[in-house]
């Protein structure tokens, strides 16, 4: 017990001490592309200026840990970083813990690092750019996704977690959680609310009458803070969100639907395999969210100088990351009673991933463009 504690330990300080270090890279060195920079401006223009910070729980957190430990904005900033990332990891293994009691704790841990580290598969002769066009489950280059995602999966796994019990203390927590994924950042909420609308539609979650509370309350609170950050985002110049069917995807891509299934191989491959897999609550939740998010990605954009970030196609990395983990964790438990054939398929597709992942988050510590990253033969 003594021994597992301490690798489970030893998990979480490895991630900590690992974004620790490519925190600092980004925002102390000019040769660690990312987005850490910018953000950590609007920290300064806010303090500055008193400019609104629309989605500001990166930025806050930033500024109160520089206060908190007496140390200078950046290294709050160093911090944040890792404070976020590394709550990511714990509610990760956690969920798993609680999903597969049954394993041992090393295997909790191995888990683990697998959805923390998986990316896309990547095929060399077609398109050796890891990142590009297809995106990852997992990004390292944007703060504010960091900060999203632990709540992003606190809200889908406390929610179900309380309809499925029918607890309303489960339920409230998840409703919390949601919003503060909206003060850190909106790409998660505007795939969630309209995938549980679907989600609750198919299961007729809609004559439950704890539900119907729960869903109306966390969608007028929602919505009033999506009308707030719209207002303070998109109502600049520049700043406008316009309709561009597959416009922003096709700057990456050269071919968006071979993109998609690179970038969901596993998941794909597992659901197609095990189609019953669709009955469970978190795959199908998963999977909604999911075409939700292409939707989204396919369809709009935002004007101006900010056209070519993509912005919403964070919502497609965050549903991605999540159907990753809800798959990765149902192929264990479902791994001992797979044809020996789909069990060493699916096997071999999440070890290439999972390598090429590994590769691509270590060519990110050593200092190369996230975006660019490539897998020769």
């Amino acid at each position: 017990m003594l021994k597992n504690s301490l690798y489970v330990t030893g998990s979480f300080l490895t991630v900590f001490a690992t974004i620790i270090f490519l925190s600092y890279q980004q925002i102390f060195t000019n040769t660690y592309e990312s987005d850490t920079q910018q953000h950590l401006q609007f920290v300064y223009d806010y303090l500055d200026n008193h400019e609104i910070l629309s989605y500001p729980l990166w930025h806050l957190s930033t500024l109160y840990l520089a206060k908190l430990f007496h140390i200078s904005i950046p290294y709050g900033a160093v911090l944040s970083s890792a404070f976020f990332v590394t709550l990511w990891y714990t509610v990760i293994f956690f969920y798993t813990q609680h999903t597969l009691k049954n394993f041992s704790a090393n295997i909790h841990i191995a888990i683990a690092w697998i959805v923390f580290l998986i990316g896309p598969l990547c095929i060399p002769w077609y398109q050796h750019i890891i990142f590009w066009g297809q995106g990852s489950p997992n990004i390292w280059h944007n703060v504010t996704l960091w900060t999203v995602k632990p709540f992003a999966l606190l809200s889908v796994w406390l929610s179900l977690e309380g309809l499925n019990k029918n607890d309303h203390k489960l339920l409230l927590w998840g409703g919390i959680f949601l919003f503060v994924s909206i003060v850190a950042k909106p790409s998660f909420i505007i795939v969630f609310l309209p995938a549980l609308t679907l989600f609750a539609s198919v299961k007729s979650l809609f004559k439950n009458r704890q539900f119907l509370i729960f869903f109306t309350l966390i969608s007028i609170g929602s919505i009033l803070l999506l009308i707030y950050q719209y207002i303070q985002t998109f109502t600049q110049d520049e700043g406008r969100i316009i309709i561009d069917y597959l416009g922003v995807w096709s700057l990456s891509s050269p071919n968006i639907p071979i993109s998609i299934i690179l970038a969901l191989a596993f998941p794909l491959a597992f659901t197609l395999l095990q189609l019953d897999i669709l009955k469970d609550d978190y795959i199908l939740i998963g999977w909604i969210m999911v075409f939700i998010s292409i939707f989204y990605y396919a369809t709009f954009a935002q004007s101006g100088r900010f056209y070519s970030h993509g912005n919403f196609g964070w919502s497609y990395m965050i549903a991605m990351s999540l159907l990753y983990l809800f798959s990765i964790v149902k192929f264990f438990t479902r791994y001992s009673s797979l044809h020996i054939i789909k069990r060493f398929s699916l096997t071999a597709l999440l070890a290439i991933q999972t390598l090429i992942g590994i590769f691509y988050f270590i060519q990110i510590l050593m200092g190369k463009n996230p975006l660019f990253i490539g897998i020769f033969i």
